[in-house]
């Protein structure tokens, strides 16, 4: 679907034709989404643990966000000097980052802003983990719903999120024997994962079901 929806965009001609294609990649993507947001609520999915090279998956991540087309985030990547390697599944990994992700964009698309809205990603070691933060400009949270973030289905954005987005993303890591935190103070949210290092990880058999 994807690709017929590119071919169908070297087609376009006017801007309203633009703008409605925008429309409908929205409406997939959301619909994607929303999919493997209810699979990852299935408490007996199996999940296959892999040597993860953190930085370089995380990197490909960002590099895939960069050409989506008007885009209302910018996305800085900042690596530091170690080599982290994890154990994980790579999909569900990407389903958090995703998740946080598409929340700071959510945040960049609402309400005006006096500059274009951005996200600095950052990946570094803390002891005995790998840690990779989220902090973005996009408005923050305000307190009183911050302490909900991971209910599911509570959501700040109405119908155009379905609150799912945390619980999983915390779902996820706990898997991981990881952990995630968020922290907000207007305009800023960041949000904290913290992986055990491949060393520390791999005392779990190497495929699993979610518990």
């Amino acid at each position: 679907m994807n690709l017929t929806l590119q071919a169908v965009r070297r087609l376009a001609k006017t801007p309203a034709m633009h703008a409605l294609l925008d429309s409908v990649d929205r409406d997939l993507r959301q619909a994607t989404d929303l999919l493997e947001e209810l699979k990852s609520l299935n408490r007996r999915e199996t999940y296959r643990l892999q040597r993860l090279d953190l930085v370089h998956e995380v990197k490909q991540l960002v590099e895939q966000l960069r050409i989506v087309p008007r885009s209302p985030i910018f996305i800085d990547f900042t690596e530091g000097n170690d080599k982290l390697v994890v154990a994980g599944d790579l999909s569900r990994l990407r389903r958090v980052w995703q998740n946080i992700i598409r929340n700071a964009m959510d945040a960049a698309e609402t309400g005006k802003k006096e500059e274009r809205p951005r996200l600095m990603i950052t990946v570094k070691r803390t002891g005995k983990f790998a840690r990779l933060q989220f902090r973005d400009n996009a408005g923050g949270i305000p307190r009183q719903r911050l302490v909900r973030v991971f209910e599911p289905f509570f959501t700040t954005k109405g119908e155009k999120n379905r609150g799912l987005g945390l619980f999983i993303a915390r779902k996820i890591m706990s898997e991981h024997h990881g952990k995630i935190r968020v922290v907000s103070r207007k305009p800023f949210t960041r949000v904290t994962l913290d992986l055990p290092l491949h060393a520390a990880a791999t005392r779990s058999t190497p495929e699993r079901t979610a518990p």
